[in-house]
């Protein structure tokens, strides 16, 4: 009975040797072994933006407003009805002009009888009193000649051919304000604003690529076509509205006032040796990279190797000497 207490006694103290032996082993190399992503330098393309807000609108567009301030008498089209040029949208009520004109024909009728029966004594008037009685005339005519003109416009058409985008006509109610809202679909351009700072970073040409706000997975490429010369202000910042056609205007069923996100190229390279921004760092010295020293012991274990840095772009950074493609790079998680 002593013998198999003594035995268990070694058994256990064996067992508890074990364990803190692997305990202190495991400690000891996770505290060795600082964990690492492997990264590569490499050959490929490299390209910079710059990221603004767009807005889809059209180039040729029409806003129907009335001239008159009368009741609205009919309607002719619907929101989203396809209209050609000269097509009837809606006519305004005529009797309240119409009572104008008769009054107004009276009113020419008596100054033309006027004039006649001054003429009859014409040499006798004074110069002065021979003017007022031609004015008066002239002054009648017009009056009727602008009624009839208004008396035209009770019936409104369509300036363009397009598709009605915006309907607030309601018959028996004053026809004022915006009416009518007609677009030219084929002409939906993006018109972007582009910050005060960025201005001088774009170009005629640029390559864009534009992701409205209701496709979040399309990409739809374009081309940087213009900028206005003419800068508008937001939020105490000045920016400056730029137009890009879309390559692929059809693809997509885009519509005025559509919210889109852009990204416009402004520089790029081809075929580089390049490395991924993740992996370039930075301090007061320049950019470089890290690699793994097999050899060494706790900071040393990541070596700092520095590069001279060509182009940065959106995701990649130009390396124009100090790296080859050969290289193993790592990046350190828990690097101090």
């Amino acid at each position: 009975d002593i013998m198999s207490e003594l035995v268990k006694k070694v058994i256990k103290g064996l067992i508890i040797v074990a364990v803190l032996g692997g305990v202190i082993f495991f400690v000891y190399n996770r505290k060795k072994e600082q964990p690492y992503q492997n990264g590569a330098v490499t050959k490929g393309d490299i390209h910079k933006t710059i990221n603004v807000d767009a807005t889809m609108n059209p180039d040729l567009y029409a806003d129907i407003t009335s001239e008159l301030p009368t009741l609205i008498n009919s309607i002719s089209v619907s929101l989203n009805d396809k209209v050609e040029k000269g097509d009837e949208l809606f006519k305004l009520d005529k009797k309240s002009i119409s009572a104008q004109i008769a009054n107004a024909r009276l009113a020419v009728e008596r100054a033309e009888l006027a004039e006649k029966k001054s003429r009859r004594k014409w040499d006798l008037l004074k110069p002065e009193e021979r003017t007022s009685v031609k004015k008066a005339t002239q002054q009648s005519r017009e009056t009727l000649r602008e009624l009839y003109a208004q008396l035209s416009k009770t019936t409104v058409l369509s300036p363009i051919d397009g598709i009605i985008v915006e309907q607030n006509a309601r018959v028996g109610e004053v026809a004022q304000g915006r009416i009518m809202r007609i677009i030219d679909p084929q002409s939906l351009q993006v018109e972007a604003l582009i910050p005060e700072v960025d201005v001088a970073k774009v170009k005629s040409g640029n390559k864009a690529i534009i992701i409205f706000d209701a496709y979040p997975d399309k990409e739809i490429e374009g081309i940087f076509k213009f900028m206005d010369r003419s800068s508008t202000l937001q939020n105490q910042n000045t920016y400056f509205k730029a137009t890009i056609d879309m390559n692929e205007k059809n693809s997509l069923a885009v519509l005025d006032g559509m919210n889109a996100e852009v990204d416009i190229e402004i520089a790029a390279k081809k075929n580089v040796v390049i490395v991924s921004r993740e992996f370039a760092k930075k301090d007061k010295d320049g950019y470089f990279v890290y690699t793994l020293n097999t050899t060494g012991k706790g900071e040393d274990f990541f070596t700092k190797k520095r590069f001279q840095a060509g182009l940065v772009g959106d995701k990649f950074v130009e390396v124009v000497s100090g790296l080859t493609t050969k290289e193993e790079i790592v990046l350190p998680e828990n690097l101090n």
